[in-house]
């Protein structure tokens, strides 16, 4: 099991503990991995006419903003953590090791353990959330949550490093609203401005 998944699991077993003080867990079906289309996949055709990704999403970027935003989002943090494996692998390979000895040797052995005072400190800040469960019965999970959540903070302090070392440039763009201005609206600066700033005023 990788760092990145044990953290993930470790995060949703106190995040359900402190929301359902239950220590239950729940299956769900996971839908099939696609590729990604570019914008000018055609997603249906009509006779003759097509619609393509782009249609679609210039539409969503029209009705629904928010879901847009989200879709964004998502991508971005897949694409990040694409990069945080491609980092890793390249530097693993250039000191001629595994990627899980890299973990191990800059990561996993450099968190420091978890202290009773700050398991005390993270059980009375949440105890009022952990459905009446003393420390000892919960003290278990709260202690796999704190270690993930420090090696996650240990990786992410790693990775920014390969980063700011390595060549890597992101091209994923965020979803723009395009800003419409009205002829007879008054306006300052070149018409092709890369920003648009619109001031709303009440004079009431």
């Amino acid at each position: 099991m990788s760092l990145n998944s044990r953290h993930q699991g470790a995060i949703v077993t106190v995040a359900s503990l402190l929301l359902t003080a239950a220590c239950g867990t729940a299956s769900q079906s996971q839908p099939q991995a696609r590729a990604n289309p570019s914008d000018e996949t055609v997603v249906a055709t009509i006779g003759g006419a097509t619609i393509t990704l782009e249609d679609v999403d210039r539409k969503l970027l029209e009705t629904n903003m928010t879901m847009l935003q989200e879709l964004y989002n998502a991508r971005r943090e897949v694409l990040g953590e694409l990069v945080a494996e491609k980092l890793l692998l390249e530097e693993a390979a250039s000191r001629g090791i595994t990627q899980e000895e890299l973990v191990a040797e800059e990561i996993t052995a450099k968190v420091a353990p978890v202290a009773e005072a700050d398991l005390q400190a993270f059980y009375e800040q949440n105890s009022a959330r952990l459905g009446g469960q003393t420390l000892e019965q919960v003290s278990g999970q709260i202690r796999e949550f704190m270690v993930a959540r420090n090696e996650q903070a240990a990786r992410q302090t790693f990775i920014d490093g390969l980063r700011a070392d390595a060549d890597v440039a992101i091209a994923l763009e965020a979803p723009r609203v395009p800003v419409v201005v009205a002829s007879h609206e008054r306006t300052r600066g070149p018409e092709d401005a890369e920003i648009t700033i619109i001031e709303y005023s009440d004079f009431q």
